[in-house]
């Protein structure tokens, strides 16, 4: 069993290790003041207080200096080793605390191309590069049980979340495009209107976003007394695009999905000045991840921003596909 620390070794700090070692490292009190800029005096009652605890010598003290003694040399070797984990430990827990350690899964149904979401993740990586950014893209359904679960830690995705799903903020308000083949009628227009596009054949995924866009169209052309012709493909978003750059039919998308070139598209786009597809993020209040706190606190920055600029006073905040 180790042997029972003494009331004068539980005293002993952190520093009076540190500067035993600066005092062998340089072999003379005097050399260790002028490396620590301390006092000599103050050096030697170190070390003598060192030494009470410890009960025995630690230095041999000549006029040429300081030497090691046996216990000494025995003393630092460990010494050395406890105090190097001891910063080692220090600085991993500051790393892990400032999100500048571990790992972040993100979960999400929206575009890296453009946008404030990519400004967000680029801004973060580069801010904490030893932080391990994981994503996922999945269904809505599928991400909130993954942040359920704590397999996520945040999921990113158009419209509100529900009080149950965990805290949320809102991250940007974008607006609504329409994705158009080169050679379509309307492709020479800067800007449409929903009864220009009523009659549009509308190409829409089987999965996220698909279906939040099909009841989007719904909602928005039953003013003008018009069903959508939407068909449904068991495809994903780059699937729809190609489908669009074909000349099958016209697809619905957040203004960041136009950071993308796909073959033969074009993005117009459509609606009222003011219509905005809303952008939010959500994680569960009880998950401790630093990484975490770091992203959300760097994404309302990211957010405040946007609502704080001149073309964001007008903004509304209508329901989003």
């Amino acid at each position: 069993m180790p042997a029972r620390l003494s009331p004068e070794a539980t005293a002993l700090q952190v520093l009076d290790i540190e500067i035993m070692l600066t005092v062998a490292e340089a072999g003379s009190f005097r050399g260790a003041s002028r490396c620590l800029n301390l006092g000599q005096s103050a050096v030697t009652r170190r070390i003598q207080k060192l030494e009470d605890a410890l009960g025995v010598s630690l230095f041999e003290r000549r006029a040429t200096g300081a030497r090691l003694t046996h216990a000494g040399w025995s003393f630092a070797g460990r010494a050395r080793s406890v105090l190097n984990d001891f910063h080692a430990a220090i600085d991993a827990a500051y790393a892990v605390g400032i999100g500048g350690d571990g790992k972040l899964g993100v979960g999400l149904i929206a575009s890296l191309s453009y946008g404030a979401l990519r400004d967000v993740v680029s801004d973060y990586a580069s801010k904490h590069p030893e932080v391990e950014l994981a994503f996922v893209e999945s269904e809505r359904g599928e991400l909130l049980t993954l942040l359920s679960h704590r397999l996520l830690d945040v999921v990113v995705a158009s419209g509100a979340f529900a009080e149950l799903h965990g805290d949320s903020t809102l991250l940007a308000e974008e607006p609504i495009y329409i994705a158009l083949p080169e050679g379509h009628a309307l492709a020479e227009r800067s800007n449409l209107t929903w009864e220009e596009v009523r009659d549009a054949h509308f190409l829409v995924s089987a999965t996220e976003p698909g279906p939040e866009i099909h009841e989007y169209l719904i909602r928005r052309l039953a003013g003008l007394g018009r069903r959508p012709l939407v068909t449904r493909h068991r495809v994903g978003r780059e699937g729809i695009m190609n489908l669009v750059g074909l000349g099958l039919g016209v697809s619905l998308v957040a203004e960041h999905w136009c950071g993308v070139s796909y073959p033969g598209v074009i993005f117009r786009p459509v609606g009222d000045e003011d219509e905005r597809v809303h952008f939010s993020l959500v994680w569960r209040p009880e998950n401790d991840n630093p990484a975490l706190r770091r992203f959300v606190s760097l994404a309302r920055v990211h957010a405040r921003k946007a609502v704080s600029s001149p073309s964001a006073a007008s903004r509304s905040r209508d329901p989003s596909p």
